[in-house]
């Protein structure tokens, strides 16, 4: 079988993460916060672990703060984490910067992984 698609959804199939159109206007903020953002993952996750088609990124209890799904190509984070990080981040820039670090985060762990979204879940 085969499918017959346009050069727009080609490239919308090939692309990797981008910011959500809402959200784009602020991406010139992102770096004055990224390193914050980043310090306060990288003092969540303190374990990883790999199952078929998923790794998990975990704190010290072994709860998934992190898990990428491979078939979808999606990031997911715990919205405990986020919860966490907004006593002292403000709300405004964790709403706008926290699925950029988290997949800045992720691609430094795993370079080779293709990140298509990130998104928040209820991680069990």
């Amino acid at each position: 079988m085969k499918f017959i698609i346009t050069e727009d959804q080609l490239r919308l199939l090939s692309e990797e993460y981008r910011r959500d159109r809402w959200d784009a206007e602020y991406s010139d903020e992102y770096p004055k916060y990224k390193s914050i953002l980043m310090k306060m993952i990288h003092q969540n996750v303190k374990a990883w672990g790999k199952r078929p088609e998923s790794i998990y990124l975990m704190d010290e209890e072994g709860n998934p703060l992190f898990t990428y799904r491979e078939p979808s190509k999606t990031l997911y984070y715990d919205y405990s984490i986020d919860d966490e990080m907004q006593d002292i981040i403000p709300y405004h820039i964790m709403a706008r910067h926290f699925k950029n670090a988290a997949y800045d985060y992720f691609k430094e762990l795993f370079p080779d992984v293709e990140i298509k979204e990130v998104s928040g879940a209820n991680i069990v």
